[in-house]
Parts: structure tokens; C-alpha cells; sequence
């Protein structure tokens, strides 16, 4: 069984099609598909082939309403604020999804406070070996630095992974990161970026 994950393609339709390339079981858009919501139509044709093999998050550049429309036009699976199992040789494997980003100075269309953060991440609360896929990473890590010693991910999560620590956490929205990772107590976080990060399991 294999999950690729990606984030952040902005309308890069040569990164798109690489991707579709790929064989997998499960495919996993992170969010910003667009930028400023803009090209998702032709993007959602190029992922048309994958289906309900598609899950997607919207992220801070398209609102869930844009990702929801187009999951019903193509069959792609809604994965924004939802708990999805995934069957493999091994047993099965818990995924949980949330798109979005914490506050830009951008004023882009999909952005939570960190309050809202908060309550969405409740959500998955108790849930044991987590597979966590969100758009933003959490503050004062690798993943987060877009310039040295500056940093733009939510404290929230951070602190939410700490406390609740899943098995993973699969981000993007800082470009700068891409393919970078870092262990956050005993959760494995990494910035899955366009190039897409695909797990075995």
C-alpha cells in the first residue's frame, strides 16, 4: 500500500502530471492547489483520472467550498476535517485531515485563527498512531523557517502534536522547507512540498 502526499503545486501543471504519473494506492493534495484560487478547474482535470484515489485538503490559497465543488465534479474524496482509515497488509492505518492555514499577512481566502486550530485538532484527540496530514506545519521548527531565525507556523499545532503525538504529521504552505523534516517529541513531521513525499505501508 502507498500514500503519496503532496502540497502546494500553485497551479504548476508539469508538478501535477509528474505526480499523477506516479502509481499509488492513495493520493493526498495538501492544499493550494491555486494560487489565490485561481487554475483549480484545470487542475482538477488533470487529477480527474485518480478519482476517490484523491484525497483533498484545501489549503490557505482555495476556501473549502472551491475543494469541496470540486471533489463532487470529479469523485475526489473531501478529506478536509475528516478521519479516514486505510487498510494495508499490515492492518490497518488511522489518517486524519485538516486544511487551511494558520493567519498570513497575505488576507488569503482559506486562513483559521489559532482558536479555530484548536477546536479542529480536538477533534482528533485520543485517536493512537495518527497519520496527520495538514496544510501548515507547526512553529519554531525546520518546517516552518521561509527566512533564517524566522518562522511562520502555528503554535497550536505545535502544541498539539506535543501533547497528543501522533505517528506523523505531513505539511507544506512554506515553500522554503520543502522535503525537510524534523522529529517533534515522538512524531516525525515533514514538509511533503510539490515533489511529494510517498509512505509505505
Amino acid at each position: 500500500m502507498k500514500i503519496l502526499i503532496f502540497s502546494d503545486v500553485h497551479g504548476d501543471l508539469r508538478a501535477l502530471e509528474r505526480i499523477v504519473a506516479q502509481p499509488a494506492d492513495v493520493y493526498i493534495a495538501a492544499g493550494d492547489l491555486a494560487t489565490f484560487r485561481r487554475g483549480l478547474d484545470r487542475c482538477g482535470e488533470i487529477l480527474a483520472p485518480l478519482g476517490e484515489r484523491l484525497w483533498l485538503l484545501p489549503g490557505n490559497h482555495e476556501t473549502h467550498d472551491d475543494t469541496r465543488a470540486l471533489c463532487a465534479r470529479h469523485g475526489f474524496v473531501d478529506f478536509h476535517r475528516q478521519v479516514r482509515s486505510v487498510k494495508s497488509g499490515n492492518g490497518a492505518t488511522t489518517w486524519a485531515g485538516l486544511g487551511y492555514s494558520n493567519i498570513t499577512p497575505f488576507n488569503t481566502p482559506g486562513e483559521y485563527s489559532e482558536e479555530q486550530i484548536a477546536e479542529a485538532l480536538a477533534a482528533f484527540d485520543g485517536i493512537e498512531k495518527l497519520y496527520l496530514v495538514v496544510h501548515f506545519p507547526p512553529s519554531n521548527t525546520k518546517l516552518d523557517e521561509f527566512a533564517p531565525g524566522k518562522h511562520a507556523g502555528s503554535p497550536t499545532l505545535r502544541a498539539w502534536v506535543e501533547r497528543a503525538r501522533p505517528s506523523f504529521l505531513f505539511c507544506g504552505h512554506i515553500h522554503e522547507t520543502a522535503g525537510k523534516s524534523e522529529m517533534l517529541g515522538a512524531t516525525k513531521c515533514i514538509n511533503v512540498g510539490k515533489q511529494g513525499y510517498a509512505v509505505e505501508l
